[in-house]
């Protein structure tokens, strides 16, 4: 569980936040309140969440302190996709699966809907989602993200530390606009919950480390442009078979 993994730094105003703000945990969205304290954790009332120790662990679902995301972020000008919209993302699958996807062949029942490494990215957020069906690098839109200019199906890449990724623009019923690349799908191979989160983090700190180096600054902006060819993405995964033997197939919106 406690794998090691690349991360953007937050804004100095994120960090500001967390060192004296509410911070909701992204896997089962408990909520940590320095004016209350932690009790399981013996966490006195007024100790800041940038000043818990590092093996502070959500007292809840026993998540890492990276899984968390702040709340009630008052600066207008701090552009993150924050908890709440993962949490609502989620929420919508759930609708999804209950509703469309309970008889499909290909559903994997041993998987959950979850929301793995979500983190700052480009003013909104990124990380991977994982379903009973597919397996997605999603970007969330943050508050200040203009999409006006893309219709659903619009494919845009993305340029990470680690190459060029080809994302579809699509519209989520009952929660918006987002652009996802297909990662896996289906996920029948996977035996357990467990197995699908470790190669998604894998993913996350793949994405984030530039081909034989470190992980780019964070105060390097990663561009976004149009691509008219459908590639999925660059061949770095593939290079490191973290993916060996997946299917291609359309992003799963």
């Amino acid at each position: 569980m406690n794998h090691q993994h690349a991360k953007l730094l937050p804004s100095s105003a994120s960090v500001a936040h967390m060192a004296k703000g509410r911070m909701e945990c992204g896997v089962c969205w408990y909520v940590y309140d320095p004016a209350q304290g932690d009790d399981v954790w013996q966490i006195e009332a007024d100790i800041a969440f940038g000043a818990l120790p590092d093996h502070w662990r959500c007292p809840q679902c026993d998540a890492e302190k990276s899984k968390f995301l702040a709340l009630d972020i008052a600066d207008e000008n701090v552009q993150t996709g924050g908890a709440e919209d993962v949490q609502a993302l989620i929420a919508a699958y759930q609708r999804v699966d209950q509703e469309r996807m309970q008889d499909i062949p290909f559903r994997n029942a041993k998987l959950s809907i979850e929301a793995v490494d979500f983190q700052p990215w480009q003013g909104g957020s990124l990380g991977v989602v994982i379903t009973p069906w597919f397996m997605n690098l999603v970007y969330l839109a943050g508050p200040n993200t203009d999409w006006t200019a893309h219709r659903h199906g619009d494919l845009v890449t993305h340029v990470l530390p680690s190459g060029r990724y080809q994302f579809i623009h699509g519209d989520l019923e009952g929660f918006g606009p987002l652009q996802s690349c297909s990662l896996m799908s289906p996920v029948t191979d996977f035996e357990d919950m467990e197995a699908a989160r470790i190669t998604a983090r894998e993913v996350m700190r793949l994405m984030l480390i530039a081909p034989g180096g470190e992980p780019e600054p964070e105060g390097m902006r990663l561009k976004t442009e149009p691509d008219p060819e459908p590639t999925l993405a660059s061949g770095e995964i593939s290079r490191r078979e973290l993916l060996r033997g997946r299917r291609v197939a359309a992003p799963e919106i």
